[in-house]
């Protein structure tokens, strides 16, 4: 199973204490040197600096660069960066079987482009199905008190709540 991460997963389980589920539901992710950059260079002292470079060490997510500028530049649009269109590149390239995302724009774009999404809520709710976590609710709210957009009254929050049977 080939699955590549934009950085927002990585942060943001990372911000709950929560990383770890990376590496147990897909043991290898590829990320791009872009996102490298977000979220260890760029994010140094923050949520998943720290989680990144430990997974980096241990090999279980690596870097892959993409050299094909012409699909990165044919994916880069108004509201997909030359990042978010290399995270999506690198995909396609690879034949990734999942891409991990949150971004709607990028989530949009990469299923259009015929690639299977999930985010960072779909992960949530996937540990809470298989036990791992023991509530899915507060940290959805955790989510929420670091700055995640997710409004607690609407379809995303209430469906993931339905699907664990907390609603």
């Amino acid at each position: 199973m080939i699955v590549v991460t934009d950085s927002g997963p990585l942060i943001h389980l990372a911000a709950v204490n929560q990383f770890h589920l990376l590496n147990r539901f897909f043991q290898h992710l590829l990320i791009t040197p872009q996102v490298h950059e977000e979220v260890f260079t760029q994010g140094t002292g923050r949520a998943g600096s720290l989680e990144l470079r430990q997974a980096l060490q241990e090999k279980w997510i690596t870097i892959e660069e993409v050299a094909d500028s012409a699909l990165i530049n044919r994916l880069t649009a108004p509201n997909i960066s030359k990042t978010d269109a290399a995270v999506i590149a690198t995909a396609l390239v690879h034949h990734a079987t999942l891409l991990l995302a949150d971004d709607i724009a990028v989530r949009t774009l990469a299923m259009r482009e015929g690639l299977t999404v999930m985010g960072t809520i779909g992960i949530l709710v996937h540990a809470r199905l298989e036990g791992i976590i023991d509530r899915l609710q507060p940290v959805l709210d955790q989510l929420m008190a670091f700055g995640f957009y997710l409004d607690p009254v609407g379809r995303v929050y209430q469906d993931a709540l339905r699907r664990v049977q907390e609603r």
